[in-house]
């Protein structure tokens, strides 16, 4: 178990890092060319209305209406799910799981503003040609890594070695720092890859492989078998979602059967079952 003497010490300096972490995006993002980035084949902001479908509500256009209702319902839900954690906290282990899932759900919401309702607004107008991504979308995954971070240290709760858990706190603190400088870095070059979606999984698969390897080697255990359990379902979330990406699966089903359900809608309805299952073997109450 932890000293009380070092939990204050980490929780101030966890602190510290989410401070640098969000100061650090808006003085990264003041020298950023991400502007610069485009999309490519490159689309006009006509061009890139007409790929999905739109609604128009007293002039505002709402990109993805569909898509934007269930990546909203999947932001409520995780963020609930850290209500839920903080609310009860029966220990730290729970407090860490509700940081992360309230972490989690204000970068879904983020995510939802740009990939899905306002991406016409935030990508295309005011350009003479559609950028790759925008402020919201690097908030998201600034979000998401303090998130998957966050689940990283209630590792610390749930260890009885001292030196793991000194591991887990310093690369989980290591890991919000230097993902401030990839994603900076890649803003001011700028560097697609490093700014993208798919820069932030690459980076953050240490963190899946730690939590994975921790809880196989203790699968004897409950609760460590509950969440490697979780952690292989979760695997198969990502590659459900990478399978619809590379099978094409919404312009298939837009020019076949008229039906706007394109890869980030399986990735958003799976994720809001493994939230749901989650919640169902680990609860915040018992």
């Amino acid at each position: 178990m932890l000293r009380k003497e070092e939990s204050m010490s980490f929780q101030k300096k966890s602190i510290i890092v989410f401070l640098f972490s969000l100061i650090s995006f808006g003085v990264f993002f003041q020298f950023s060319q991400i502007n610069t980035l485009l999309l490519l084949p490159l689309q006009s902001a006509e061009s890139f209305l007409n790929l999905s479908p739109f609604i128009t509500i007293n002039s505002l256009i709402i990109q993805q209406p569909s898509s934007s209702i269930l990546v909203f319902l999947l932001a409520i839900i995780t963020t609930g799910l850290g209500i839920e954690y903080l609310y009860h906290r029966k220990n730290n282990f729970s407090i860490w799981l509700g940081i992360n899932f309230v972490f989690w759900g204000i970068g879904a919401f983020l995510a939802g503003l740009s990939y899905q309702s306002f991406g016409y607004y935030l990508k295309c107008v005011g350009n003479e040609y559609c950028t790759f991504t925008n402020w919201v979308e690097l908030l998201y995954m600034t979000f998401t890594v303090l998130s998957i971070n966050a689940l990283l240290v209630s590792y610390v709760y749930i260890i009885d070695s001292p030196k793991i858990q000194s591991f887990i706190r310093n690369f989980s603190l290591s890991s919000v720092v230097l993902y401030a400088f990839f994603q900076g870095i890649g803003m001011i070059l700028p560097n697609q890859f490093m700014v993208s979606y798919e820069g932030m999984l690459v980076f953050l698969s240490p963190n899946i492989i730690i939590m994975m390897v921790l809880s196989y080697k203790r699968i004897k255990e409950a609760l460590h078998k509950k969440l490697f359990i979780l952690w292989i379902l979760f695997l198969g979330v990502n590659i459900a979602y990478f399978v619809a990406l590379f099978a094409q699966q919404g312009p298939y089903l837009l020019s076949n059967f008229n039906i706007w359900f394109n890869e980030n809608d399986t990735l958003h309805v799976v994720l809001m079952l493994w939230m749901l299952v989650w919640r169902w073997m680990i609860p915040a109450k018992k």
